[in-house]
């Protein structure tokens, strides 16, 4: 199925009319009802938020700098920087680099990274001794996920059935567990790829008996969700205790990426604080109370898509957006009525400062803090760029609440679309491309009519991300989603148009998250049309969707493993 294209819900079918110069979609309000009575409201019980805001705010102290304090923090990374440099067998470096970046200490080290692997990809004279699967996977993941345009090379050419022993040896399962995560790494066309991660994943399912119990919590790991697809700072919190307890471990990165995971930890405490303070401020949820109050859960998605300490004002920007989202999306997908909803819509694609339509109250809160939060975003392009986003970001705006309208409409109207215009229209209201575009103002260092109008026309990475981050969704909500009787998920619409059960829909749903990602990985390591650090937000909104809604609904209903691990991420400093 292609999804090049942005398809909107025909004008015709969905009641538009067109709204001159403009160019946005408007829909005709209906009628005032002269029936004064209470509209019936659906409901969708969500339970209260798990945070004490309180202690939020108190966050702000943080604890001592590291950095503003004596300490062995400069000498570990000048002896790390210089093992680095010093090391001389490429698999070695290699292996380095690989614990680096998963210990979450890489980015201090860019520059010495960049040069290694630019070496490597460049040796002209193959040195044989390395010439086998596990240096050439690990060589090829490294150098593709680092942006350096890497080929296949040895992978393509090996009989990956007989690649491994009958009996099972640690030496097998590394070489196999490298296979496997560089498999993920693939490109639409290179389906050997595809061939060696269902041999790896089966040989390593079975050879798990016989391992070390250390070895086979790291296969595990990697089978439940591919490196490649991990959120990067879960993954190294994760990562840091998993790697204490390796008998291979260098001491030296381990107490390096302990200090430094603290250090960036009160980075993002700060954070959390300001955005603590200013959901408290505008008391949206005093006025919304039918609405999921995530404000946690809506920081972790955010610090998901940009967890780099410096770049904490994006991150903030993220959080407040995506925690309007959470609430716009319940104003359409429970509360409103169809009038309501309607009359809403019509607002935001007018933009007014205060709105002409007779909005009810819950309405006119929400719109207030949406217009003037995006209208901040904009100003803040418009004095770093000289360059006006406003129009941009309303019509994105305007875009997701057209596509909730239209879910809205099926729901009411008892209606059950296509699957192909349930994705045009859910890749929109998976609300990734409006999260993005805002984001897009502060990671893009170059901000012109030219590079917005590129984001308008959609480009291929946020359109494939965006397809990701509706799709676990999905397999997350449709269970609850079935429940309330909500519009019908992709799982619903596939076993009614597809036949066959659950597991055939999540099967051919997974089979299009797979293709989703080679687009992705042809597309984000390309610098030429965006910039590196926004297209690693693309990749990493689409990792953060796989972890968040991994076993469960970690926006509408986290449980205890998804509140674990933000208390691990953003309250409990790692042991020292």
């Amino acid at each position: 199925m292609s999804l090049k294209t942005t398809v909107r819900p025909s004008a015709k079918a969905a009641g538009h009319h067109y709204a001159g110069h403009h160019q946005v979609w408007c829909l005709s309000a209906p009628p005032a009802k002269q029936d004064a009575a209470k509209p019936r409201r659906r409901s969708a019980n969500y339970r209260p938020t798990s945070w004490d805001y309180d202690a939020l705010l108190s966050l702000a102290s943080g604890r001592p700098n590291l950095q503003d304090c004596p300490s062995s923090y400069y000498k570990l990374k000048t002896n790390i920087r210089d093992m680095l440099i010093k090391k001389a067998e490429p698999f070695s470096k290699l292996w380095t680099i690989d614990a680096m970046q998963r210990l979450g200490i890489s980015y201090h080290f860019q520059d010495e990274i960049s040069n290694i692997l630019y070496s490597i990809s460049n040796e002209s004279a193959k040195d044989h001794t390395y010439d086998n699967i596990a240096f050439t996977a690990l060589k090829f993941r490294l150098l593709r996920e680092n942006g350096f345009p890497e080929t296949l090379g040895q992978l393509g050419y090996h009989n990956y059935g007989n690649c491994t022993t009958k009996t099972p040896r640690q030496e097998d399962v590394n070489t196999l567990l490298l296979l496997h995560e560089a498999s993920y790494l693939a490109f639409g066309d290179e389906e050997i790829l595809d061939v060696a991660r269902t041999y790896s994943a089966k040989a390593l399912k079975e050879l798990m008996p016989s391992m070390l119990p250390h070895l086979r919590e790291a296969v595990a790991h990697a089978l439940e969700i591919p490196l490649h697809w991990r959120a990067p700072r879960l993954e190294t919190r994760w990562f840091i205790d998993y790697y204490a307890r390796d008998i291979n471990m260098c001491p030296l990165l381990l107490q390096f990426a302990k200090l430094d995971f603290n250090q960036v930890q009160d980075e993002h405490q700060k954070d959390l604080a300001a955005v603590t303070w200013w959901w408290r401020n505008i008391g949206l949820g005093e006025k919304l109370p039918f609405a999921r109050d995530r404000l946690m859960e809506c920081f972790h998605y955010a610090n998901g898509i940009v967890w780099d300490p410096k770049l904490g004002p994006c991150r903030q920007m993220l959080a407040k957006v995506s925690n309007l989202i959470v609430h716009l999306d319940d104003v359409y997908d429970v509360y409103g009525t169809m009038d309501e909803l309607v009359l809403f819509t019509n607002a935001i694609a007018r933009w007014d400062a205060i709105p002409n339509e007779r909005l009810p109250e819950y309405m006119k809160a929400l719109y207030s803090v949406i217009y003037h939060t995006s209208n901040e975003v904009a100003e803040h392009a418009l004095k770093e760029h000289g360059c006006s986003m406003h129009y941009h970001l309303q019509k994105l705006w305007h875009d997701i609440c057209m596509a909730f309208l239209l879910e809205a409409k099926w729901h009411h109207g008892n209606c059950r679309p296509s699957i192909q215009k349930y994705l045009e229209n859910g890749w929109v209201s998976s609300s990734a491309p409006l999260l993005l575009s805002h984001a897009f103002s502060m990671l893009h260092s170059v901000i012109n009519m030219n590079t917005i109008s590129k984001m308008q026309t959609t480009h291929r990475l946020v359109q494939q991300v965006s397809l990701i981050f509706r799709l676990c969704n999905d397999s997350a909500t449709h269970m609850d989603e079935l429940q309330r009787g909500d519009a019908p998920s992709f799982i619903a619409i596939n076993m009614a148009e597809n036949g066959g059960n659950e597991d055939d829909s999540r099967k051919v749903m997974q089979d299009l998250i797979l293709k989703s990602w080679k687009v992705i990985n042809e597309e984000a390591f390309d610098s030429r049309q965006y910039s590196t650090p926004f297209n690693k937000a693309c990749v990493n909104l689409a990792r953060i969707s796989h972890c968040v809604y991994q076993g469960g609904d970690g926006i509408g209903r986290p449980n205890d493993l998804k509140k674990r691990q933000i208390r691990d991420l953003f309250l409990d400093p790692v042991h020292i």
